[in-house]
């Protein structure tokens, strides 16, 4: 007989006490908190409404493979005025041959490959979305980065938000909830560990810049437009290179778009997109503590946009040094903290034009 009360879906234990001498509550089956105020242990934790049970996942052997894999994390596109809402998630590639169509070509919610999980047993090795969005940021901003083992409870740790941007010394396990210190400053990301289960993922291929040029106006499809940088591959096994540029999604009607291509050059209603300030914004958007941040300024002597590149797109700042005359100014108005990135401004105004068209 029980009590009537539902059966909790976390596993909640104590992991010390916080700075107020309060104790900390971490549950170790979705790693994340389970802290109230004051102390108190919650029912579930913070993730609990994560069901991973029902997680599509697919377990990957690369030996299955030859012909080519492809990895890349599935994220928002950056412009988007198709209606339509994209899965995200991992997304995959495969050919068991290079000359044949792609066996797999999906999104899925997480990918795995049977290793060892940590430093005594074996299990498998899980990229998520999560995963996958942590590394891109990080290999965006030129980060180095490593894995590393709890070393209270040997698992693998994975520095995602704010700690995916900032190498530091100091790592909260999200198996166990304790912390743990790294000899250097450091990023972690299992991604890391994932690449040397396979000689073939430990390759290093270039990314050559597309050549393709996309120039039309909205009104030429009607369906809307989708926008993402090239967001470079996790894993990439293929023998011809991987392209770099602006990711275009174009529909005419709601069925199948009929642009799906990659461009070195894109072209709409007459504005001319930025790469960098493109794949700088999908970077931006996957990082909560940028959330309502990210604006476009202009210097107000020389009047040029200013744009905040690398680490100082993700450090919002109230002062900001204008690239070009050097003049120093704050942000206007009532804003304290934020960014610039003139592709926001860009975004709005070919938004304006669709609804217009």
């Amino acid at each position: 007989m029980t009590n009537g009360q539902k059966p909790s879906r976390c596993e909640i234990s104590q992991v010390g006490k916080s700075r107020n001498g309060k104790p900390r509550w971490w549950c170790t089956k979705h790693g994340a908190p389970a802290t109230g105020r004051y102390g108190v242990r919650l029912d579930e934790c913070e993730a609990a409404y994560l069901d991973y049970e029902n997680f599509d996942q697919l377990t990957l052997d690369p030996d299955v493979y030859p012909g080519g894999i492809g990895i890349w994390g599935a994220v928002e596109p950056v412009f988007n005025t198709t209606g339509k809402i994209d899965k995200p998630g991992v997304h995959v590639h495969a050919r068991s041959e290079s000359s044949v169509a792609k066996e797999i070509d999906k999104t899925f919610d997480a990918v795995s490959m049977t290793a060892r999980t940590d430093l005594f047993q074996e299990g498998p090795i899980t990229i998520t979305q999560e995963t996958a969005v942590a590394y891109y940021v990080s290999r965006f901003l030129g980060h180095e980065i490593k894995h590393l083992f709890c070393v209270k409870c040997g698992t693998l740790h994975m520095d995602a938000g704010y700690f995916a941007t900032h190498p530091h010394k100091k790592h909260l396990c999200h198996a166990c909830g304790n912390f743990f210190h790294d000899s250097e400053k450091s990023i972690s990301n299992p991604i890391m560990y994932f690449r040397a289960l396979s000689p073939a993922f430990q390759t290093e291929r270039k990314l050559v810049k597309s050549e393709k040029v996309f120039e039309a106006a909205q009104s030429d499809y009607p369906g809307g437009i989708q926008i993402w940088a090239s967001n470079p591959a996790l894993i990439w096994t293929a023998e011809r290179a991987e392209e770099q540029g602006i990711h275009i999604h174009a529909f005419v009607d709601h069925d199948d778009p009929v642009v799906d291509d990659t461009f070195g050059k894109v072209v709409i209603d007459g504005l001319e997109l930025d790469y960098l300030q493109v794949a700088q914004l999908m970077a931006q958007q996957t990082l909560p503590h940028l959330q309502s941040k990210v604006v476009s300024l202009s210097c107000p002597k020389c009047h040029r946009p200013h744009f905040d590149k690398g680490a100082a797109g993700v450090n919002p700042k109230k002062q900001h040094t204008c690239e070009f005359c050097d003049a120093s100014f704050e942000n206007p108005g009532k804003r304290k903290l934020v960014v610039s990135n003139p592709i926001i401004e860009l975004f709005n105004t070919l938004g304006q034009q669709g609804k217009v068209d």
